[in-house]
C-alpha cells in the first residue's frame, strides 16, 4: 500500500475508536490498503487468503479488501447502498486518518470504490478525519457529509452526488465546545445524521471514556443541513455509552445504537428505543457483541434497509491479522439484521452472518474495474484528464495480481472482451480471463477463457481500448481477471471492461 504507478490521491482517513485502554479521542484508523498494494487511493495485495466465497454469490467479509476501512456509514441513495468509511493507512500506528472513501453496490457483494471523497488537506481547520456520516436533503437535493476534526468538533461538507467529491460547506465547525449543551462532552465526534419522514434532520454525536458522564447528544438541523435549529443540544442518557452513535427508524420507533465502554461490557453495540427521536429512550439490549478478530478493540456500525431487508455494517481486524498489520488497520463487514415480532433486534452473532448477492452483473454492459468482490495486490486511483478527475481505475497491476467479480451474467455466452487500459511499462502486460473464479477467490480455480495483450501506451494515464477473443459459456459465472508480465514491476491499469 505504498504509492503505486497509477497516481496518488486516494488515501487515508480513519474512524473513531479509542482502544481498550481508554485512549484519547483518537479513533481506530490505520493506513491505506488492507491486502497489499498502496497508491493514492489505497492498495491491496498481501499473501495468504480468507476463506473463499461460495461460487453462488455471497458477500465476503470484509467486503473491501484493497484498502483498510473503518467506521462504516451505510446509506441508500439512488437505488444503491453507499458506505462512507474512514481510511486506515498501512503504516499507521495510531488513529491519524485524513480522508474518506465511498463505496457503493446494488448487489451487496461487488463493491465499487469511488475513491477519496473528502480529504483533510482540502479543509482549512482540520487535520484528522474520524468517523463520518452522510445524509441526503429532500429540500436542497444535495448530499451532506458530516465529519469530525478528531474529537474537537464536527463540520459538514456538501456534494451534488453521493459519490462526491464533497466540499467543506461552512469553513468552520458546525458543532464544537462552544455550542450550548456540548461544552461538557469529552469527545465531540462520531456524527450520525438522520432525516425523519417529515423531512426534519437530526445530528447525533459525542463520546468519552468510561465513567465520565453522559456524552451522547442530539440536535436538530435546519432545512439547509448546514446550520443548527435548536438553541442547545439534548443529552441522551445511554448506559455505558462510549461512542459511535447511530439512529434508525423501524415501524415508527426510533432506535439509537452505540458502542459501549469497556468498563462493564466488551465493546458491544447496544441500543435504546423511543417513540421520539430526541427523548424518552429506554435500554433494549445488545445488537452485536464484539466481533471475532477485533483483537479486543471496540467497534463502529451502521444499520440500513435495502430491497426489503435489513443489514448491519461494522468493522473488524480480519485483514490486518491475516497480513501482519497492527490493531490500527481495520476492515468493514456486513451481516443480516432481523427483528422479532415485538420489534426487538435479534442479536447478530459475533461472527456476523452470510449475505446473499441480490442480483447478477450484466456482462455485456460496462463494468467498472474498481467494482470488486475481492482482489490480491491491486490499488485504486483516479483517472485524470489533465488535473481533472474523470473517473476511478484499478492501477499498479503486477504479475500475479488478480481481481474477482461475483456472478456475471453472460446470457447465451460471450466471444469478445473489450477493456479500457493504460500501461507505462515498456513491454506492457496481459489480462488472463478465468471463468468460474481463480485460486484465492473461489473454491475451484476456474477455466482460462482467453488472454488479452496490453501493449505499452506510453504512460499509466495514457488510456486506450483493447479487445481479444474469449470463449465463455452461457449462464452466470464468477470471473477472475489475472494480470501477467515482467515480475516485480507495475504493468498496467484497468478502467472498465465489457463483453460481447
Amino acid at each position: 500500500m505504498t504509492a503505486g504507478s497509477g497516481g496518488t490521491e486516494a488515501g487515508g482517513a480513519g474512524g473513531s475508536e479509542p482502544n481498550a485502554m481508554g485512549g484519547a479521542a483518537g479513533t481506530e484508523g490505520g493506513t491505506a490498503g488492507a491486502s497489499g498494494g498502496g497508491g493514492a487511493m489505497g492498495g491491496g495485495g498481501g499473501s495468504g487468503g480468507l476463506p473463499p466465497a461460495p461460487a453462488n454469490g455471497f458477500a465476503r467479509n470484509p467486503i473491501v479488501s484493497h484498502v483498510f476501512t473503518a467506521d462504516p456509514a451505510a446509506r441508500v441513495f439512488e437505488g444503491r447502498v453507499y458506505v462512507y468509511t474512514s481510511h486506515d493507512l498501512d503504516e499507521q500506528m495510531g488513529y491519524d486518518m485524513t480522508d474518506y472513501h465511498a463505496f457503493s453496490s446494488d448487489d451487496l457483494v461487488n463493491w465499487q470504490d469511488h475513491g477519496v471523497v473528502l480529504d483533510a488537506k482540502d479543509i482549512s481547520w482540520t487535520d484528522r478525519l474520524y468517523a463520518p456520516d452522510c445524509c441526503h436533503s429532500p429540500v436542497t437535493g444535495k448530499y451532506y457529509l458530516y465529519f469530525p476534526n478528531a474529537g474537537s468538533g464536527i463540520g459538514v461538507a456538501v456534494s451534488d452526488s453521493p459519490a462526491g467529491p464533497f466540499v467543506d460547506a461552512i469553513g468552520k465547525p458546525l458543532i464544537d465546545s462552544n455550542t450550548p449543551g456540548v461544552g461538557d462532552v469529552d469527545w465531540i465526534f462520531d456524527p450520525a445524521c438522520f432525516v425523519d419522514d417529515d423531512g426534519q434532520a437530526y445530528l447525533y454525536f459525542g463520546g468519552g471514556p468510561p465513567d465520565t458522564g453522559n456524552n451522547a447528544r442530539v440536535i436538530r438541523l435546519n432545512d439547509d443541513m448546514i446550520s443548527l435549529k435548536d438553541p442547545s443540544a439534548t443529552t441522551i442518557p445511554a448506559p455505558d455509552f462510549f461512542e459511535a452513535s447511530y439512529l434508525h427508524k423501524y415501524n415508527g420507533k426510533y432506535y439509537f445504537s452505540y458502542s459501549t465502554t469497556f468498563a462493564n461490557h466488551s465493546a458491544e453495540i447496544d441500543y435504546l428505543v423511543s417513540d421520539n427521536p430526541m427523548t424518552g429512550f429506554e435500554y433494549a439490549g445488545t445488537i452485536l457483541p464484539n466481533p471475532e478478530g477485533n483483537n479486543g478493540n471496540n467497534n463502529h456500525h451502521s444499520i440500513v434497509e435495502y430491497e426489503g431487508k435489513w443489514y448491519i455494517f461494522y468493522h473488524n481486524r480480519v485483514l490486518s491479522n491475516r497480513d501482519g498489520f497492527s490493531d490500527y488497520q481495520r476492515s468493514i463487514a456486513i451481516a443480516p439484521l432481523t427483528y422479532d415480532a415485538d420489534g426487538k433486534i435479534v442479536q447478530v452473532p459475533a461472527a456476523g452472518g452470510r449475505v446473499a448477492q441480490l442480483k447478477s452483473v450484466p456482462a455485456f454492459s460496462r463494468v467498472e474495474a474498481e467494482m470488486m468482490a475481492d482482489q490480491r495486490g491491486v490499488e485504486v486511483d483516479f483517472v485524470r484528464s489533465g488535473m481533472e478527475r474523470v473517473g476511478v481505475a484499478v492501477v499498479d497491476l503486477h504479475d500475479g495480481d488478480w481481481i474477482g467479480y461475483s456472478q456475471l451474467d453472460f446470457g447465451a455466452g460471450a466471444t469478445r472482451f473489450h477493456a479500457r487500459v493504460a500501461s507505462g511499462h515498456a513491454t506492457g502486460g496481459s489480462i488472463e480471463l478465468h471463468v468460474g473464479g481463480c485460486e484465492g477467490f473461489t473454491e475451484t480455480p476456474g477455466e482460462l477463457a482467453g488472454t488479452c495483450t496490453v501493449e505499452s501506451t506510453g504512460g499509466f494515464q495514457a488510456w486506450t481500448d483493447v479487445a481479444c477473443d474469449v470463449t465463455i459459456p452461457g449462464g452466470v459465472h464468477d470471473l477472475c481477471l489475472r494480470f501477467a508480465g515482467t515480475p516485480s514491476q507495475p504493468l498496467l491499469a484497468l478502467d472498465y471492461y465489457r463483453f460481447e
